[in-house]
């Protein structure tokens, strides 16, 4: 049967969902509280340049059928990694005579995953295991995976999903999977995009009959008929069913339970500076002696993963003003030999990034 709902949040995800109820036959509205679609997914632009303020994703053969239904140009493309120090000289991520330790690790790794693949292909975050909501370090240690821990730690930390000892193992091995980590770390490839990760959202976009910029939800409020009524800063209109994507400060949801849930949300500070550099570059270098500070350098990522190009994008956790973190990240970049010229684009994100 048809319905009216309505989706709280213009990012991939609203925009994604709002698509396939669309395609199933329902009616439907999107409510974005910015001026732009798209949340993670922005592209900035500088001459024939561009690099990412938000998505940069792994190989997935599911989203590639996806980005190609959409009519998106997209494809895999090596790219070089390195562990660099504070001088930016090169590192090993483990030593030689730890490899084979990982590689075993790595076999044992879908026995110890098997008895929690329900949990771990559900979307959502339904009927978690016991053993799967300790942190991942911890998970790691008890089924003697240090090595393990070790290669996984800079992907979680460097795309701002947490330190191995804060976030819970159920998010390390939910988003971190098996074949996106192998995609990393062993034919290292991730999607690049031909036109920008914007793209999705503009394809997304022109396909969907309703959706509303400049809307923020101010309330949600259930009614005794089954039907709920979304307020905005223009009116009030009632639905079916509303599904939210986005983090929403607890008062807005007029449903104790609901609003409980919400408020259990826990953000990140997480953030993303674009310089134009003197040198063309082709890195992705991840800098792990920074992984217990906030506001320095935790990973420099060039804009052409296949070859060098004029743009770098830095990344730190930790919430600071941009006037002292661009100060920090200047001066690691300095010492580690790198040559910016100067920031021409930064995104300071207040995400919950483990939202599916």
């Amino acid at each position: 049967m048809k319905k009216q709902i309505a989706v709280v949040g213009g990012g991939y995800s609203g925009l994604t969902l709002a698509y396939f109820l669309e395609k199933a036959g329902h009616q439907v509205t999107v409510f974005e509280a910015e001026e732009r679609a798209g949340g993670h997914c922005l592209s900035v632009f500088h001459k024939k340049e561009f690099c990412e303020l938000g998505s940069v994703l792994g190989t997935s053969e599911a989203l590639m059928k996806f980005l190609r239904q959409l009519g998106v140009k997209a494809e895999y493309k090596y790219f070089h990694r390195s562990f660099l120090g504070p001088n930016g000289e090169k590192q090993a991520q483990i030593g030689p005579a730890e490899i084979a330790g990982f590689q075993e690790q790595l076999q044992r790794l879908p026995e110890y995953l098997a008895p929690y693949q329900a949990a771990l292909n559900a979307p959502g975050w339904a009927n978690i295991p016991d053993a799967l909501t300790q942190s991942f370090e911890s998970w790691c240690s008890e089924n003697k995976l240090h090595t393990l821990m070790r290669v996984y730690a800079p992907h979680l930390v460097a795309f701002g999903f947490g330190k191995s000892s804060e976030i819970p193992a159920i998010y390390a091995l939910k988003y971190l999977d098996i074949m996106t980590l192998s995609s990393m770390i062993e034919s290292r490839k991730l999607i690049s995009f031909s036109n920008g990760a914007n793209e999705i959202i503009a394809k997304l976009s022109e396909r969907l009959d309703d959706l509303r910029l400049n809307s923020p939800v101010t309330g949600i409020v259930p009614l005794d008929n089954n039907r709920l009524t979304i307020k905005t800063s223009v009116g009030e209109e009632d639905f079916d069913a509303v599904v939210v994507t986005v983090p929403l400060d607890r008062l807005v949801i007029h449903a104790p339970d609901h609003a409980r849930l919400m408020a259990c949300y826990r953000r990140k500070s997480y953030n993303v500076l674009a310089y134009v550099a003197r040198e063309n570059y082709r890195t992705t270098s991840y800098f792990t002696h920074n992984f217990d500070k906030d506001g320095h350098l935790l990973l420099l990522y060039s804009s052409k993963p296949d070859k060098p190009g004029p743009l770098l994008t830095a990344y730190a956790a930790g919430d600071l003003p941009i006037k002292d973190l661009k100060a920090q990240i200047d001066a690691d970049l300095k010492q580690a030999g790198f040559k910016a010229e100067r920031l021409f684009a930064y995104k300071q994100w207040q995400t919950f990034p483990h939202v599916t």
